[in-house]
């Protein structure tokens, strides 16, 4: 079953390339909520970080070192945990787009739209833009080239 978006809506040469399959979007879908499954209750399932944390009193008293060595860990496992409830959140956000796909958003159950918009919210919240690359990326690619000396010598 194919949905089509009618012509009139973005123009008849982008309808054409718009045009959703229906059964591979719910495949799709399909796998992507075994791997949200998959990720929920496993040992990288951002609360099971949690519950299985140390403690600083596990790691000794009083060194300095050992103050260093807890600070690094904490750090990671909090950093794990952000990590897995992103990658959590984006696999729910995909399966819903995949949903979703081809009834626009009119078509989209208020739930739907809260936790979409939940979820974006969040995302925005944990951006870093230092740990981003696209930004010095985009920088990269509209510096203008200049060329460089050659430094071989001879005639033609």
């Amino acid at each position: 079953m194919a949905v089509q978006i009618e012509p009139g809506m973005f123009g008849t040469a982008h309808a054409k390339a718009l045009s959703v399959e229906f059964d591979s979007l719910s495949e799709y879908k399909r796998m992507v909520d075994t791997l949200l499954d998959d990720l929920t209750g496993s040992d990288a399932d951002h609360k099971k970080l949690a519950d299985g944390k140390l403690s600083a009193a596990k790691l000794g008293k009083g060194f300095a070192e050992v103050d260093a060595l807890f600070k690094s860990y904490d750090t990671v496992v909090t950093e794990l945990q952000k990590l897995s409830k992103g990658l959590a959140q984006q696999i729910e956000a995909l399966g819903i787009a995949v949903q979703t796909a081809g009834k626009g958003y009119g078509g989209v159950d208020e739930e739907t739209k809260r936790r979409m918009v939940a979820i974006a919210k969040e995302a925005k919240k944990e951006y870093v833009l230092d740990r981003d690359p696209w930004p010095e990326e985009q920088r990269r690619l509209a510096a203008p080239t200049t060329p460089t000396p050659s430094t071989s010598v001879g005639t033609y």
